[in-house]
């Protein structure tokens, strides 16, 4: 659902991270995979039941935005506008001193309405932007966004890890619609910003 994440996505603490930064060259992504970034963007959704009362989400996405970074994050970093532009996201607001982000979705492949609520710094240029879900569904997963610059194409690479109590959705489902979602957000979202 990251829409999560690309909203991106995709998709958590207040400052930029002094972790692992990646390039182009230095992508965890197969060869075929990063060629392919080119048409279109690349997201993978997998959830797990650890336990009969625990499950696990790993979620990674990335996409090579058209334009430069300083053109394609004027809209993209606006994330209190994404309600405007996409249409499971029926609210959305950023708090600029807290760097909290509200979503509230709903669509018909979700099970259920849901509230996002997560922390992440304004994404304003090449950087690593790490991201916190404080509360509510999925509430302690933890994320990093990595931004950078590829044959002048605004690249992004988003990576976020989830354990906690089972959701009461089957991992097929969670996967699914996690994944469906987070895809057209992301291609919304950088369809959007390809023009001022």
């Amino acid at each position: 659902m990251l829409v999560f994440i690309p909203i991106i996505l995709i998709l958590f603490g207040p400052l930029k991270a002094e972790q692992d930064f990646y390039h182009w060259e230095t992508l965890p992504l197969k060869k075929r995979i990063k060629k392919s970034l080119f048409k279109e963007p690349y997201i993978l959704s997998e959830v797990l039941s650890v336990s009969d009362k625990e499950q696990k989400l790993n979620f990674t996405s990335a996409g090579l935005h058209k334009k430069k970074c300083s053109f394609a994050l004027v809209k993209l970093s606006r994330y209190e506008n994404f309600s405007q532009h996409i249409n499971f996201i029926k609210k959305s607001s950023y708090d600029e001193a807290s760097q909290k982000i509200s979503l509230s979705l709903s669509h018909t492949l979700m099970p259920f309405d849901m509230g996002l609520n997560f922390k992440i710094a304004r994404i304003k240029g090449p950087g690593n932007y790490p991201f916190r879900f404080e509360r509510g569904f999925l509430k302690g997963l933890k994320g990093q966004i990595h931004v950078s610059e590829h044959q002048k194409r605004c690249l992004f690479y988003a990576v976020a890890r989830w354990q906690g109590p089972d959701t009461g959705i089957n991992d097929s489902v969670f996967s699914f619609f996690s994944q469906a979602l987070g895809r057209m957000a992301f291609e919304r979202l950088f369809r959007i910003s390809e023009t001022l």
